[in-house]
């Protein structure tokens, strides 16, 4: 009996040292983490972020509360976790726009940025530009700028700043396309009146267009990124449509209070990568709307600064 209760207790040891000890590994508080989203739930930075709590909370033995802040295209949510306890249990999941673009829309605001860490990026947002395939006799970028000259066209998007009117001003600084903006109160709702016919054409996100491209409802003129897109194969990028100097592409960035120990912010760098690795995750977000990039806090913070200055250019000239 001595023999078997040593082998036994001999087992129980080595296993617990080939198994990761969360109270030791995990340097989180205690507590549920509280996760902020700057956009209305539904939406795909909504859907990401909720897909990336459900699979991250059990690996890190913690509860998630997932938070909702509208307002001032993000700013509110950002300023909300850039003057929070820097402990750990409080992070931002956000669009990169809110870092990019908002700076050269509304430089009064009420936080500093560099409050914020980026600590990882999971996932990416590709918009298409499509026409109202009744309204619109175009089927490429150069006979859609013919038809502008013949006739102003209305391109919608879901408000002012959003990434469908910023690429839309972008197209603008780049080609001889005329057109007129039309802002909306939501994605839904200017998809909705592209499929009827009230407005021309609009940047949208790929994922909700694809269905009414193969109705034959809208036609796709090209992606707003350089390279395609697996839903859309035959759909030229930018650059192949003849699109010059154009790429508007979003990302979705996870930041914490920027005062956060260095080793929270590697446990959550590390272990958010660690979701955006496995393939049901990038099966699901691919879903909604988003396609999957992840890379950890340097290359993330990098592009923050790079895209914040050639958002500024952009809009400098649209101004």
């Amino acid at each position: 009996m001595r023999k078997l209760f040593a082998g036994l207790s001999a087992f129980a040891i080595a296993c617990a040292a080939a198994l990761p000890s969360l109270a030791q590994d995990n340097p989180l508080p205690q507590g549920a983490i509280t996760l902020v989203i700057p956009f209305a739930a539904g939406g795909p930075l909504d859907g990401v972020a909720r897909i990336m709590v459900e699979k991250l909370g059990p690996r890190i033995n913690r509860t998630f509360v997932v938070e909702n802040r509208l307002g001032a295209g993000g700013d509110i949510a950002a300023a909300s976790v850039a003057k929070a306890n820097p402990d750990g249990r409080t992070w931002l999941f956000a669009t990169d726009s809110v870092f990019t673009i908002n700076p050269h829309m509304n430089p009064n605001r009420t936080y500093d940025p560099a409050a914020l860490s980026a600590v990882s990026m999971i996932g990416e947002t590709i918009l298409l530009l499509a026409v109202n395939a009744q309204k619109v006799n175009a089927n490429t970028f150069p006979e859609l700028v013919a038809a502008s000259k013949q006739r102003s066209l209305s391109f919608g998007s879901a408000g002012i700043g959003s990434p469908g009117h910023m690429a839309f001003q972008y197209l603008r600084s780049v080609s001889d396309i005329e057109g007129v903006h039309v802002p909306y109160r939501g994605a839904a709702l200017a998809l909705q009146d592209l499929v009827s016919g009230q407005i021309d054409a609009s940047f949208i996100v790929s994922g909700v267009l694809v269905p009414h491209v193969k109705s034959g409802a809208l036609r796709a003129i090209a992606v707003s990124a350089n390279r395609r897109i697996e839903a859309l194969p035959d759909v030229p990028t930018a650059r192949e449509a003849g699109i010059r100097d154009f790429e508007a592409r979003f990302t979705n960035i996870l930041l914490v209070p920027s005062k956060t120990e260095p080793a929270i912010k590697a446990f959550i760098e590390k272990e958010s990568l660690a979701v955006a690795a496995d393939p049901d995750f990038k099966t699901r977000i691919n879903a909604i709307s988003t396609e999957l990039l992840a890379v950890g806090s340097k290359e993330a913070n990098e592009w923050i600064e790079r895209e914040r200055e050639r958002w500024g250019q952009v809009i400098a000239k649209t101004k």
